[in-house]
């Protein structure tokens, strides 16, 4: 097959591939930093990190978000940012974010729209328990559970893949969730909304739109629920090291039969953070270029000559397919943003929060502030959009989103 055949998907290029900040965004940072007078929350200088460009232009020069930090108090806000993240760990929610807490309000007209999972919420209720739980006990919806799996995803996926993990090559491997599973719905269903709200608050309305409709449809119901486009074979360890922010894959090429698809595999430094301790927005996030090992351990993939070789960040791997509407590859888009999400995790300190992190703020308030500030966030930012120009000079079943 001919280069000429293959379309590119990279996310970013250059330096920003290892998540070393480019001189563009640098310059971004100190102007923002000028103007700042506290550090930032860990979860949401992270994202700064790997946000769209333009995106971070506008945030650093909206009136609202910017003059909000200046009077520190986006560590109470940044808590609807870290539990995108702990959604995309598959950890519980933030423990100040509890059923106790009054219902939020929705007032924006793109807003993740969950009446239809609420229904669907609610429907359930009536169902025996019986019916209502995994093969393990646990109930639908939560972290370990879902609505329905369908096996012949998890059999097209393994089947794809040659039932080996993509990355390793070795066998006994399993079909896992690139878009996380408990990020469906079902009982997590504000949990989802505020994840998808989050991620508008950082990247252009079309790309989060692009992203939430290769998972739901229109009426905002999973796929199926599952598609072969969300689902990539890992060995058990790798599955883990990936839950873990051990590792990301980040999107490289596709040919435009959608036979082959080339990834780069990228080992991630955890960095520890106190969830609650802001942090300098100058701070510099750590490189992945040359990681031969994550703090969980190192790994061999087994090349076509049959010769292991230890993984290494950087390093280049091709998934192939027969049958692109049965088999199709991994989704591109599904791929970005999990690419995104895993530095962000990782930067974050994410990877390392505990349930013990959260909680423990004292709040009166019958309303939800949190909510407030994300919504005026992504409404002033689509409004700014329109008024700010860059400068000339300024990308079945095994309880934790698996099919053995």
């Amino acid at each position: 097959m001919s280069t000429s055949s293959w379309t590119d998907c990279c996310p970013e290029q250059g330096d920003e591939s290892y998540s070393e900040r480019s001189t563009e965004r640098r310059q971004v940072f100190e102007d923002a930093a000028s103007r700042l007078d506290t550090g930032v929350p860990p979860s949401i200088w992270a994202f700064l990190q790997v946000a769209d460009l333009d995106q971070v232009k506008q945030i650093t020069h909206s009136k609202f978000s910017w003059n909000t930090m200046k009077e520190g108090q986006w560590l109470v806000y940044s808590r609807k940012v870290k539990d995108a993240l702990l959604l995309w760990k598959q950890r519980p929610e933030d423990k100040e974010m509890d059923d106790t807490a009054p219902a939020p309000k929705r007032t924006h007209s793109r807003a993740f729209s969950t009446s239809t999972l609420s229904q669907s919420q609610s429907n359930r209720s009536q169902i025996p328990a019986s019916k209502t739980r995994t093969r393990s006990g646990r109930p639908l919806g939560a972290p370990e559970g879902s609505v329905r799996r369908d096996v012949m995803i998890a059999k097209h996926s393994k089947e794809r893949d040659g039932n080996l993990c993509v990355i390793s090559r070795i066998g006994a491997a399993q079909a896992c969730y690139i878009y996380p599973w408990c990020a469906f719905g079902a009982q997590s269903s504000d949990r989802v909304a505020n994840f998808w709200k989050v991620l508008e608050m950082f990247w252009p309305e079309d790309k989060v739109d692009a992203w939430r409709a290769k998972i739901f449809h229109k009426n905002g119901m999973p796929y199926g629920t599952e598609t072969v486009e969300n689902m990539i074979t890992f060995t058990a360890t790798l599955h883990n090291f990936h839950t873990e922010g051990a590792f990301a894959l980040r999107p490289i090429r596709i040919t435009a039969d959608k036979t082959q698809l080339e990834l780069e595999f990228h080992w991630l430094k955890r960095q520890v953070r106190d969830s609650k301790k802001p942090v300098d927005l100058l701070d510099l996030p750590m490189s992945s270029r040359d990681l031969l090992t994550s703090e969980h351990g190192q790994c061999f993939c087994y090349m076509d000559n049959g010769a292991p070789t230890q993984l290494v960040s950087g390093q280049k791997f091709t998934m192939k397919t027969d049958d692109p509407v049965r088999m199709p590859l991994p989704d591109p888009g599904l791929l970005e943003l999990q690419w995104h999400l895993q530095r962000i995790m990782a930067m974050s300190g994410a990877a390392g929060w505990k349930e013990d992190d959260f909680g423990g703020d004292d709040d009166d308030d019958d309303s939800d502030p949190a909510e407030d500030f994300v919504q005026r966030w992504i409404d002033e930012t689509h409004e700014f959009r329109q008024d700010w120009s860059p400068s000339k000079d300024g990308s079945v079943g095994n309880g934790d989103g698996a099919y053995d």
